[in-house]
């Protein structure tokens, strides 16, 4: 389903169910929420927009610089004895002008220039993708580890329910001559010691589910129930060795240096195609004017004139090519910088390879780990069966029943973390090998 289609639908189910209702939330729901709310990503959006404004105009590098202007000025001859036979009225004159003008310089830097904003433009691209890509590893693991506080809280239920039944009974032993009254007030006391690690869980929980809320941008009136589980947990084959032959090169990081690495490649050839290039400057103008006496109303007597200009040169910098002037110091520091990034990028790889093969050794041993205890707990549910029925027949003491039902209670919280643990470490996989889906990558066991 499209994430715009979930976001929808859950802006409805909201809306329809008012603020005190409760509303079911998938993970790939709360996903949608997280990547439809975050100001962060907003901001990363308009910044991207921006890009795309500008590289979509680039064109604009061949637009001339225009300009128009007027003016008006006053002349009149001051000190100068003037001649009768030449001074007239038209001495004293008010000249009115106005002028356009046009210019482009060009260079082969113009062109490498506007490939700049492409450059930037997927640079920005690649930056709100992985944004996005971190949004979702992040909001799932979240969406997990409140399923697994869920499901802790009542593995403690039960087992708080199950302390007080043994303790009802007890007491009910106890009155009738069956155990003593030690026997009696330990099963009490056991009954008591497991509420406040539970009201302390409950309390981690509420937290844990408040700051979930926030980050989805949902109402904190409003009852999330979320409708995801471990139980479906899918186990897959594992080869490092094909992994990091197959995705290290499509990485996030390494995507992105390889970026930046091209961007200062494309700006150090800008810098030398405009100071060791030859620039072609295009002009025009044109100017008119009039000038009138404003000492009658003939018009006739008023003298226009304009002038059209066009003009055409070639410049060729030079001071480029003197060893150590700042252009020569400014390629060469360029040369450094790419050698650095090229230094990180093969940094990069290393550390995803070392990356990859650790979180597929913990992802195999998390398998191995989630079988075993998946046994335990079969054998765990056995013991405390049988130890419940021996105590009810009196051939067994409390602490043999309360000894099994801890021993089950700790398996099933084992097996519980585990997957938890197995689920977060297949989501850090996943964007390590930037993959959209990695089940559609893996074969299952």
């Amino acid at each position: 389903m499209k994430k715009g289609m979930i976001f929808l639908i859950l802006m409805i189910s909201m809306i329809l169910n008012s603020y005190g209702e409760s509303i079911n939330i998938s993970a790939d729901g709360a996903v949608a929420l997280a990547l439809e709310n975050n100001l962060t990503l907003q901001s990363d959006s308009l910044d991207l927009s921006m890009k795309e404004r500008t590289h979509d105009t680039a064109w604009n590098a061949f637009v001339p610089e225009i300009s128009a202007g007027g003016g008006l000025s006053y002349s009149q001859m001051l000190f100068a004895d003037p001649d009768p036979i030449y001074y007239s009225s038209t001495n004293e004159k008010w000249t009115v002008s106005a002028s356009v003008s046009a210019s482009l310089s060009l260079n082969a830097g113009v062109a490498t220039g506007m490939k700049q904003y492409l450059i930037d433009y997927q640079a920005g691209l690649l930056s709100y993708d992985d944004a996005q890509k971190k949004i979702n590893r992040d909001v799932r693991k979240q969406y997990f580890n409140l399923i697994t506080m869920e499901t802790n809280l009542k593995l403690k239920e039960m087992d708080i329910a199950l302390a007080q039944k043994r303790y009802e009974q007890a007491r009910e032993n106890y009155r009738n001559g069956l155990i003593s009254e030690l026997e009696m007030l330990q099963s009490q006391v056991t009954a008591e010691n497991n509420k406040p690690a539970y009201n302390s869980l409950l309390t981690s929980y509420k937290n844990a589910l408040m700051n979930f809320k926030l980050i989805l941008g949902v109402p904190g009136s409003v009852d999330l129930v979320l409708t995801d589980s471990l139980d479906d947990l899918h186990l897959y084959k594992l080869d490092a060795d094909d992994l990091i032959e197959k995705y290290s090169a499509n990485r996030m990081d390494v995507l992105m240096i390889n970026k930046q690495i091209e961007s200062l490649k494309n700006t150090r050839k800008l810098k030398y195609q405009s100071e060791r290039t030859p620039w072609v400057s295009l002009s025009s103008t044109w100017k008119t004017g009039v000038v009138d006496g404003f000492n009658g109303d003939n018009w006739d007597q008023d003298v226009w004139q304009d002038s059209a200009t066009i003009g055409l040169s070639l410049s060729f910098p030079l001071d480029g090519f003197i060893p150590g002037s700042s252009t020569d110091v400014a390629l060469e520091n360029l040369d450094d910088q790419i050698q650095q990034l090229e230094l990180q990028r093969q940094l990069i790889f290393d550390a995803a390879e070392v990356e990859i093969r650790n979180l597929v050794m913990t992802l195999q041993n998390s398998i191995d780990t989630i079988e075993t205890y998946a046994l335990n707990v079969d054998l765990a549910e056995k013991s405390f069966e049988l130890a419940t029925e021996a105590y009810g027949l009196g051939t067994r003491e409390l602490l043999d029943v309360e000894t099994a039902q801890s021993g089950l209670l700790s398996a099933s919280l084992n097996v519980l973390f585990e997957k938890y643990n197995y689920k977060t470490k297949l989501l850090d996989l996943e964007y390590a090998i930037n993959s959209d889906d990695i089940s559609a990558i893996l074969e299952e066991k």
